[in-house]
């Protein structure tokens, strides 16, 4: 069974259309990475599927249950939850803060979720009082990734999460994504860096000009050479 399934939907900005009737699914505990050029609607799919945009066709929903359109304070209590690529820390708290901020719905003690989160991410364990704005962009990349981990997800949705990090940093945070993963969380990526995230994957989507180009496994998707050609850089 898809625990998520996106059918035939239709978003953009405004009077803007940016997707023109896109299909997607992610089955309970598999890695989805979306690829394709600037542009192609990648970010503005996970912002629909997240209710940050309202569709104009189509339908979102999470285990057999319909939340297009729904406020993303109600779509993460449904278990799915969101790291977008810019803006996903608060630079001027602390680690142990913004954690405590992702599980904001929630009342009683957090400490058996902090545990989860440092087991992940042991780097933030040590630093859990540090400044997140003092910290490298790999660190808080994770601290971004650790917040949204806070309320147990189902599912996490990470857009572009090695942007603008170098390539030890990049891999580091590949490795934390196979971390979440066998921890049992379904994982869906937005990703410049195809070939790396691809190769996690258990399947991959090609998107271009707001339409679902090609559909595969991750290693089909890396050992097709029109795809490679067009969308992975050769």
């Amino acid at each position: 069974m898809s625990w998520l399934r996106v059918d035939g939907i239709v978003s953009g900005y405004g009077d803007m259309e940016v997707l023109h009737g896109v299909d997607l699914t992610v089955g309970a505990g598999e890695i989805v990475t979306i690829v394709g050029p600037n542009g192609a609607g990648k970010s503005t799919l996970m912002k629909t599927v997240f209710g940050l945009l309202k569709p104009t066709a189509g339908s979102v929903s999470l285990a057999d249950v319909d939340i297009t359109g729904m406020a993303p304070d109600r779509i993460v209590r449904c278990g799915l939850a969101y790291v977008p690529q810019v803006e996903n820390v608060f630079p001027s708290l602390t680690v142990e803060e913004n954690l405590r901020m992702g599980a904001f719905i929630l009342a009683g003690d957090l400490q058996p979720r902090f545990e989860r989160v440092y087991e992940l991410f042991p780097v933030l364990r040590t630093r859990r009082k540090a400044c997140v704005g003092k910290m490298s962009g790999g660190e808080r990349q994770m601290v971004a990734m650790g917040r949204a981990l806070m309320l147990d997800p189902e599912l996490i949705m990470l857009d572009e999460p090695s942007a603008a990090l170098a390539p030890g940093l990049a891999a580091a945070i590949f490795e934390c994504i196979s971390t979440i993963h066998e921890a049992g969380v379904a994982v869906l990526i937005v990703e410049q860096n195809a070939r790396a995230s691809l190769a996690l994957s258990d399947r991959g989507y090609v998107l271009a000009g707001g339409l679902k180009r090609f559909e595969n496994t991750g290693p089909a998707l890396l050992a097709n050479e029109h795809v490679g050609r067009l969308y992975l850089g050769g």
